[in-house]
């Protein structure tokens, strides 16, 4: 597969850098040389310097013999002129674009805009955040939420506490694969290194324990880790951006017992949310303000959301809110390598619009479905949907009589359009899609030996 990459910034980087792991042929256009210089003093990629809205530059690119462009530049204006370009030079090309403009969604539908601008995939960050915000609900307090098979199965990723009593067991012994168990543990961050676990894995404290399960499970997966399994019922959001914006709408569609308040210092910007929200209380205020928080009742809150443009500001005010009582955070990070540092200060539910962006535009591009187990973790493993067909080897096997190489293990089976968590006697069929977790160094050889 050759792909080409308009823009070296970070999304630009990373789905470069992961590409080329996985053996594509990766050429990344950007204007800038000491990015690109950059790039290749890490990456084994090539690099052209230019505009990739520019005739010349994508066939000095190679655009007659790639299978897709991806346009992740800056500019809005830029990647959708080196999509349409690309079209009308090589129009069997797929194309994608990241587009960050609110007011294009407004203005059409998602799926006009891609027939409109001759897009095959675009990509909003907007959304993808919210999205993942919202996975976040569902269990207050989880490091990590992944949606597999449209959501019908869920991979949680879950700090393990030092008194909890599963540390110094083995997995066999504490989640037995028998009759009445739902659960399934995928994988395991201990060290800053992923393990693939067998029944043998000894559970750690301070472990991140990675447990499939389909979303009628979820109270299990909650009792499981030892926590409270409640609905969110009070939300505060720092941040009245597109983001806090679009959150705030989503979480009124739902229960209208919801409490949301919005936290917004830019009087001209509070009007407006007023006028485009129903039922959230917006708050002019600086959402560092303690007295602000104490008399709002953040005490009282069960998840503190902060979507501001500033990562230090997002992280403060989630440290002042957990110190006021609230019961769980989010916090926002747009430069990836802080997501570390917040983890480590406490604040281990995280999103990243780039980084969703990044596991959007790979999932598409493998169209096998690849994604990043831990999302905003070291990116050491991840989830492959692997269909089983009918001249398959897998086909009419039991799973444990299946030969899944070490370092892998199908976490759920999709089957007529219902996921369940597979067990060692369960038999795979033709037409079943298998979502199988691996360690990144194992998926390649995997996908290519089973897809």
């Amino acid at each position: 597969m050759k792909v080409i990459v308009a823009g070296a910034g970070e999304v630009g980087y990373n789905i470069a850098e992961r590409l080329s792991r996985d053996k594509a042929d990766v050429v990344l256009v950007d204007i800038d040389q000491a990015r690109l210089d950059a790039v290749s003093e890490t990456l084994d990629v090539q690099t052209i310097r230019g505009s990739a809205s520019h005739p010349a530059v994508l066939k000095d690119a190679g655009l007659d013999d790639s299978d897709m462009l991806v346009a992740v530049t800056s500019s809005d204006e830029i990647n959708v002129l080196a999509c349409r370009m690309s079209q009308l030079l090589a129009p069997e090309v797929r194309r994608a674009a990241r587009l960050r403009d609110q007011l294009l969604y407004k203005a059409v539908s998602e799926e006009v805009l891609k027939d409109g601008l001759g897009l095959s995939f675009v990509i909003d960050p907007t959304s993808l955040t919210v999205d993942n915000i919202l996975d976040f609900l569902d269990l207050p307090g989880a490091v990590d939420v992944i949606n597999v098979a449209s959501g019908s199965l869920k991979f949680v990723g879950l700090r393990l506490g030092r008194s909890h009593p599963a540390v110094g067991r083995p997995l066999s012994e504490v989640l037995p694969r028998g009759g009445g168990n739902n659960l399934l543990v995928v994988a395991i961050y201990r060290h800053h290194q992923v393990l693939i676990p067998t029944g043998g894995t000894v559970f750690k404290a301070r472990d991140l324990v990675y447990m499939a399960a389909t979303p009628d499970h979820m109270p299990e997966v909650a009792a499981f880790f030892e926590i409270e399994w409640k609905t969110v019922e009070n939300v505060f959001i720092m941040g009245g951006g597109e983001v806090g914006l679009s959150l705030a709408r989503r979480l009124e569609e739902r229960s209208g017992s919801l409490s949301i308040k919005l936290i917004e210092q830019n009087a001209e910007r509070c009007e407006y949310l007023s006028r485009e929200l129903s039922r959230s209380i917006v708050l002019r205020g600086d959402a560092t303000d303690q007295t602000l928080l104490e008399d709002e009742g953040v005490a009282d809150c069960d998840v503190f959301i902060a979507v501001g443009t500033d990562d230090e500001k997002n992280m403060v005010t989630c440290l002042l809110a957990k110190r006021l009582g609230a019961t769980n955070t989010i916090t926002r990070v747009n430069r990836y390598s802080y997501a570390p540092l917040v983890s480590a200060i406490g604040l281990e539910s995280l999103v990243s619009a780039r980084v969703a962006a990044v596991s959007a535009i790979l999932k598409y591009i493998h169209k096998g479905v690849v994604v990043s187990v831990a999302t905003l973790q070291n990116e050491d493993a991840e989830i492959a949907e692997v269909a089983v067909t009918e001249d398959s080897d897998l086909c009419g096997k039991s799973l444990k009589d299946s030969k899944f190489p070490s370092g892998a293990i199908v976490a759920g089976v999709i089957r007529d359009g219902a996921c369940f968590v597979p067990r060692g006697d369960s038999v795979l069929r033709s037409g079943d899609t298998l979502a199988v977790v691996a360690r990144s160094d194992v998926v390649h050889h995997l996908t290519k030996k089973l897809g």
